[in-house]
C-alpha cells in the first residue's frame, strides 16, 4: 500500500503533512490488521483525517460521504466496481474533481 509509505515518511515531520482525508475501505475494520497501523501513523498526523469504512459494520465508501470532494483531488486505489460508484456519484453531485486511479483486478 503506497500510502503506508507516504504517512510513514511523515511522522519525522507531520507538519510537512498536507491536510487531507484518508478513506480506507475494508469488510471488516475489527479484524483487518492495517486497521491499529493506519490510527497510530495518523494519530501522529494531526492534518490527516482518517475514515475507516467497514463494510461488515455497516460502514461503505459512498461519494456522498466525500462531500466537497467534487472539487478536490482524490487518489483512488482499489477495485474498478467501487472506482466506478464513487465516479459516478461524484458526477451526480457536480463532477468529480481530479480523480487519479490505480486500477488492479483480484483474481
Amino acid at each position: 500500500m503506497p500510502f503506508l509509505a507516504w504517512l510513514e515518511s511523515l511522522q519525522t515531520d507531520p507538519d510537512a503533512a498536507p491536510a487531507a482525508d484518508l478513506h480506507y475501505c475494508t469488510r471488516d475494520q475489527v479484524t483487518d490488521a492495517f486497521v491499529p497501523r493506519l490510527e497510530g501513523l495518523c494519530a501522529k498526523l494531526p492534518r490527516i483525517h482518517l475514515h475507516i469504512h467497514g463494510a461488515r459494520q455497516g460502514a461503505t465508501l459512498q461519494a456522498a460521504l466525500l462531500g466537497e470532494a467534487r472539487n478536490a483531488e482524490i487518489w483512488f486505489c482499489g477495485p474498478r466496481g467501487l472506482a466506478d460508484s464513487l465516479l459516478n456519484g461524484l458526477r451526480a453531485m457536480g463532477g468529480p474533481g481530479r480523480f487519479h486511479q490505480e486500477a488492479f483486478e483480484m483474481s
